[in-house]
């Protein structure tokens, strides 16, 4: 297995899905663990089933103040930080006539200004880090997109471009890159009306015939918080069944 052992990584919307599995992935490769989300006793839940070398903080990453608050509360704990990812995300399925303007702050309010001020607050922390990495996590329909999800697309387009930025501005002391998942089975498809057959059957549009689990998303942020990565930067990584190449 990859190692990132002593190293100190936040993980965002690590309540459920790509997230908690990112972290749990991480805490077995040693890593020390930041869990973040919105509602704290399901972090809670999830810190005591990982263990030691493992907190939870609270936190909506679209409230400046909360993210400041964030910030300040790794500070004290581990005075640096060595990796970010930046996983929190909404994608509600609506056309342009059914997506009003709070529709669209909320998406960009979670899916880019998040990203935003989380690495505006902790980029000075993770500048003392250890071999510093960010790893945001995208979507292929950032380059992919596919009508009735508009907010989103466009959401995920602009995260893909705020990582080539940040990947400029922080080099060479801060490594910046994103992954491009496809069809993921998460709860965040239930919570757009559709069962667990709806989305197993998505399978079908990905060349190798399934659609993907968390483990294949946070085995890449493992790869690109590691020392296995060191010469990457500014990358865009479909990790998506094949579906970018239909």
């Amino acid at each position: 297995m990859l190692e990132v052992r002593n190293r100190r990584v936040i993980v965002t919307g690590a309540s459920s899905g790509i997230g908690i599995d990112a972290a749990r992935l991480l805490h077995e490769a040693g890593a020390e663990v930041c869990l973040v989300a919105r509602r704290g006793e399901i972090l809670e839940d999830a810190v005591r089933e990982l263990g030691g070398g493992a907190w939870w903080h609270a936190c909506d990453v679209s409230d400046a103040g909360q993210v400041d608050g964030l910030a300040e509360a790794v500070k004290q704990r581990w005075g640096a930080l060595d990796g970010l990812v930046n996983n929190a995300g909404i994608a509600p399925m609506a056309t342009l006539e059914q997506t009003d303007p709070e529709t669209w702050d909320t998406v960009f309010d979670v899916n880019v200004r998040g990203p935003y001020l989380l690495c505006r607050a902790l980029g000075p922390l993770l500048k003392q880090g250890e071999a510093p990495a960010v790893v945001n996590i995208s979507s292929s329909l950032a380059a992919r997109a596919i009508p009735g999800m508009m907010a989103y697309n466009t959401s995920k387009a602009a995260l893909n471009h705020m990582t080539r930025c940040l990947a400029l501005e922080w080099a060479p002391t801060v490594r910046v890159n994103a992954i491009m998942p496809a069809v993921v089975d998460t709860p965040i498809h239930s919570g757009r009306g559709m069962s667990p057959e709806d989305v197993a059957g998505m399978g079908a549009m990905h060349p190798l015939g399934r659609i993907g689990q968390p483990r294949d998303i946070s085995s890449m942020a493992l790869y690109l918080l590691s020392d296995a990565s060191s010469w990457m930067t500014g990358a865009i990584i479909p990790v998506d069944g094949g579906i970018l190449v239909t």
